[in-house]
């Protein structure tokens, strides 16, 4: 199994009127200090009737990287790094880079799951403010939104991507997230690619 090369905190956080629900897991390591980039593997488990979800690093749409994602038309994961400056629809942002992995990546008749790591996702700055920061001890606001509908282009990671039907925000726990061995799981993970501190 992929998650159990580290030791990861997950949360469930949309609950369809069945029952079931996307699990956000991610995973970084024990050596990143407060107020400095890192990367960071999520993993998500995704019911087969969402046509789109997202995640929101900074807590909300505006200002900070979204990672959007769905299923292709050859029903591979297809993620898109995303930005929006206001509630309008996010555009591509390359401040942001997610690889996947082909562990951890899989799909049944009910949910379809991928693995990835993301480089950028940790900090940005908007508008030439400051800096922000995931902060990988303790807690970091996220957020989530979802639609039953499906990007009008699947195979195309720059697809339009209609309004959100459901959207909410959590609280997560990074400091359960850390592992000692991330960056050699990593390295096994990306097969002969370099690892990108």
């Amino acid at each position: 199994m992929f998650w159990s090369l580290f030791f990861a905190v997950f949360a469930t956080l949309l609950r369809s009127a069945d029952g079931r629900g996307i699990t956000f897991r991610v995973a970084i390591s024990s050596d990143v200090s407060s107020n400095s980039a890192y990367d960071a593997v999520v993993q998500v488990i995704v019911p087969n009737d969402v046509g789109w979800a997202g995640l929101a690093w900074g807590g909300s749409m505006t200002k900070n990287p979204l990672m959007v994602f769905w299923r292709g038309s050859n029903n591979q994961p297809v993620l898109s790094s995303r930005w929006a400056t206001g509630h309008t629809t996010p555009q591509s942002y390359t401040g942001a880079t997610y690889t996947l992995f082909k562990t951890g990546t899989k799909s049944n008749s009910t949910h379809w799951q991928f693995s990835a790591l993301c480089t950028g996702c940790t900090s940005w700055a908007a508008d030439g403010g400051a800096v922000r920061y995931v902060q990988p001890n303790g807690g970091n606001r996220l957020a989530f939104a979802y639609s039953p509908t499906k990007p009008s282009n699947p195979s195309s990671p720059t697809s339009a991507i209609n309004v959100h039907d459901v959207h909410a925000y959590w609280n997560h726990d990074f400091n359960t997230a850390r592992n000692t061995n991330f960056e050699a799981a990593v390295q096994r993970l990306l097969g002969s690619k370099q690892f990108r501190a």
